[in-house]
């Protein structure tokens, strides 16, 4: 996987990309419709709200919310202290000041003990009405359920007349010389912060150039002293 959502799919058909358009449009649907089977198994007999990332983020959060000291200001917000700062809570806007909350769109810490204090026992099954539902299992299933199908043979294509009867011209390709590359390049975040270091051709340490190497300039001295006896 890459940084670039584009060239992880480019990554994933480097060998068809040599091939037909049409087989190639073949190898592209044969392996995104397996993706797409095998995500919509993993969740087919599930009997959880949120897929199984999302509720251990809960459990987790959880946990930590029912050690936390929750004061309730108003009807709606709350002063929390505890889990390394002191944070205010608003269930009816869904912000918390920690800003995971609101970032995450799964309640934190924070806003589990001010929904314990609000909604008293039952707030475990409260808890899922402030989680965002891009995270349920059902938008999950959702998001993958549709079947993708295999190009047809030519011979059972259905084209309208106007185009079968227009005429497209050859797109104007300008072919680079030499090999063709197949070999991306990495990005900065793939390649690391870290620059890579001169190394002396004469003392072979890195940090500097053969032009500023001390051992070089000793040699020259002894060299010119030897010359001048």
């Amino acid at each position: 996987m890459t940084t670039n959502i584009a060239e992880s799919i480019n990554s994933m058909f480097l060998v068809e990309s040599e091939f037909p358009i049409t087989t190639l449009f073949n190898s592209i649907n044969r392996r995104f419709s397996q993706k797409f089977h095998k995500r919509r198994m993993v969740l087919a007999n599930t009997s959880t709200i949120c897929f199984p990332s999302a509720e251990r983020k809960i459990r987790e959060n959880v946990t930590i919310g029912n050690t936390l000291l929750a004061h309730q200001i108003s009807f709606h917000t709350f002063s929390i202290i505890g889990h390394g700062a002191v944070a205010m809570v608003g269930l009816n806007n869904r912000t918390c000041s920690c800003r995971e909350f609101d970032l995450d769109k799964i309640p934190c810490p924070h806003v589990i003990a001010a929904i314990r204090t609000q909604f008293g026992d039952d707030y475990g099954l409260r808890v899922y009405d402030f989680v965002s539902p891009y995270y349920s299992v059902w938008s999950y299933k959702h998001a993958y359920e549709r079947s993708i199908h295999p190009v047809l043979s030519e011979e059972f294509w259905e084209l309208p007349p106007e185009l079968l009867e227009s005429k497209i011209p050859c797109p104007y390709v300008v072919c680079k010389s030499g090999r063709k590359k197949r070999k991306r390049a990495p990005s900065f975040l793939e390649r690391g912060s870290k620059k890579k270091k001169n190394k002396c051709s004469i003392c072979k340490r890195a940090g500097h150039k053969r032009t500023t190497c001390s051992l070089r300039e000793r040699q020259n001295e002894e060299t010119s002293s030897s010359v001048a006896s």
